[in-house]
């Protein structure tokens, strides 16, 4: 009975994993363990191509015991067969880019996933390299997207997520055809940058009828393509105003000039319309000439041009003129248009 016991404790003792296998074999190095005791130099020594074999083995619930001594000595790709199943076309040439370090068993799956998928299997079968984060940002992009390989590697994962959660937020409001047609056109952008510059674009809806059609020299800038192009050409932040435009908060005309300007309106709960902000290129302050020429064509486009219902209610109070400042009505339409 002694002998009996020590043996047994001593098989136990010999499938523990040493340290350099837990490095190697990650979470399958215990059951790797099993099969091949300490030292594991059957399992060490193997190519990584073979060593990712067993763990993705382990990770689809294939009998690797059974398969331990074809997959380390049997051809490669009549091995793979016998492991995965009906292997997905390029898993063994693929197998060979993934590294020395053994992957979770959830990118494994999703490796056969994107295998089994056309255009993202095209992309990781050129790879020189394929890692674990290639692998979860092209599954967790929007379907459109999967073949999208730079974009991948570029975005971080809290940038996939904002990514995503865009892609739905599309999908609720336009439904399927149009998340799916943006997120196509989203994958041929040139960088991250382009990239959510074309989504902002995307989930920004057409800004409204402006609330007067204009004078002659006061044009409103009635489209997303039109506030852009005015963005362009003033050199300001103009673009990131378009969600103003797009909720009906704000509305913006164009001042013909010389110089031009550009001059948002904003609602106001007292006087309907109120002028918000007036620029010149390189958001630069309007001088009080044209100022004055511009609060003209305001008025008679029927815009208040004064201090706004907000400001007004601001100073509604016991302490104004002694605790609480009082601004004029001037300095308020002065800031408005960059003095003061």
């Amino acid at each position: 009975m002694f002998i009996s016991i020590q043996g047994s404790a001593q098989a136990k003792a010999g499938s523990a994993p040493t340290s350099l296998l837990k490095l190697v074999a990650g979470e399958f190095a215990g059951r790797v363990a099993v099969l091949w005791p300490e030292p594991h130099g059957g399992f060490l020594t193997a190519s990584a191509q073979r060593r990712h074999l067993v763990c993705l083995g382990f990770a689809v619930g294939a009998d690797v015991q059974a398969l331990a001594a074809a997959i380390m000595g049997a051809r490669l790709r009549h091995v793979v067969s016998a492991v995965v199943g009906t292997p997905p076309a390029g898993l063994e040439r693929v197998l060979g880019r993934l590294g020395e370090i053994a992957w979770d068993a959830e990118a494994y799956r999703l490796l056969l996933t994107l295998l089994a998928r056309p255009a993202p299997a095209k992309v990781l079968r050129h790879a020189e390299a394929v890692d674990v984060g290639l692998v979860r940002r092209l599954a967790g992009l929007p379907a459109p997207m999967e073949d999208a390989v730079r974009l991948a590697r570029e975005l971080t994962p809290e940038g996939l997520a904002v990514l995503c959660e865009a892609h739905e937020a599309l999908r609720f409001r336009d439904g399927a055809g149009a998340a799916e047609e943006a997120a196509g056109r989203w994958a041929k952008a040139g960088s991250v940058r382009a990239l959510f510059a074309a989504v902002r674009d995307d989930l920004t809806p057409e800004p409204g009828a402006p609330p007067h059609p204009g004078t002659a020299r006061l044009r409103p800038l009635a489209t997303k393509a039109a506030l852009r192009d005015a963005a362009r050409r003033y050199r300001n932040c103009l673009a990131d105003r378009m969600p103003h435009a797009a909720s009906g908060w704000s509305a913006f005309y164009e001042w013909a000039g010389p110089p031009g300007a550009v001059v948002e309106v904003a609602r106001d709960h007292v006087f309907g319309w109120r002028p918000e902000e007036a620029r010149l290129a390189g958001n630069r302050p309007v001088p009080e000439p044209l100022r004055d020429e511009i609060m003209a064509d305001l008025a008679l486009m029927g815009v208040h041009v004064g201090r706004s219902g907000w400001q007004l209610d601001r100073l509604l109070r016991e302490d104004v003129g002694r605790g609480y400042r009082f601004w004029p009505v001037e300095a308020e339409v002065a800031e408005a248009f960059g003095e003061g």
